[in-house]
């Protein structure tokens, strides 16, 4: 073998993934994001969570409002479902929380075993003490039956002050690991200062995107994976959210 063969070999060879390196199928977990737009497929028939995109409060000039979006309130076959809803404000009055709250309630009528409510803002790290604020009012209006559960960036344990996150009012965080249809490139970086939380918590995962099993936390307080489901790049449209196009 001549050296201009072996150097093609050791540059192929460098050029391949490592072999714990996977692309995200849905076929190998068990929680899922659904957003509005996004068609549940054959690949989530073994979900035994779904995180439900039921719509987004917006800030308008008359102030905050919400518009509901995805499915209308049914019977699904999923066990067990959480009631997401984007907000792009905290600015929101006691009447809308209670509205959305009524959502949740039309759901469970419908024979589903509904969680409770998750909340997707992107708060930022250094002003988590005011989310804090804002969770205590949710939770305030939330009736005891229904858990609250939020999103949170990759930098909220590594940058962000511990103890406050620890002292959220709520019962599940969900990190996400990307942004738009793909993983952070450098998210294990930040998933060791996750060892530091003292609530549930699980990390978010983008279809198709980069896993390794090895990065799981090693925490007594990690409880899995969630999927965020993605249209075809080509193909279906995805209404007025394009959070499961990106």
């Amino acid at each position: 073998m001549g050296a201009k063969t072996r150097l093609l070999l050791v540059i192929a060879a460098l050029m391949l993934p490592p072999a714990s390196v996977a692309a995200v199928q849905p076929a190998d977990h068990q929680a899922f994001w659904l957003w509005s737009g996004v068609k549940p497929t054959a690949e989530m028939k073994q979900a035994q969570i779904v995180y439900l995109h039921q719509g987004e409060v917006v800030a308008l000039p008359a102030g905050a409002t919400f518009e509901k979006l995805g499915l209308p309130a049914s019977r699904l076959s999923f066990p067990t479902l959480w009631i997401t809803v984007r907000f792009a404000t905290l600015e929101v009055p006691d009447a809308l929380l209670l509205r959305i709250v009524r959502l949740l309630d039309s759901w469970q009528r419908k024979g589903n075993r509904v969680i409770g409510l998750q909340i997707d803002f992107d708060a930022a790290t250094h002003r988590l003490d005011e989310y804090g604020l804002f969770l205590k009012r949710v939770r305030a209006v939330l009736p005891a039956g229904y858990a609250l559960g939020v999103t949170g960036l990759l930098d909220w344990a590594k940058t962000g002050d511990i103890a406050v996150i620890n002292t959220l009012p709520i019962d599940e965080l969900v990190i996400q690991s990307y942004q738009g249809r793909r993983t952070v490139s450098n998210y294990a970086d930040y998933l060791p200062a996750l060892a530091a939380l003292r609530i549930p918590f699980k990390l978010g995962l983008v279809q198709h995107g980069e896993w390794r099993e090895e990065n799981q936390p090693a925490s007594a307080w990690y409880r899995g994976t969630v999927v965020f489901m993605l249209n075809p790049v080509r193909g279906e449209a995805c209404g007025s959210s394009r959070k499961g196009c990106r």
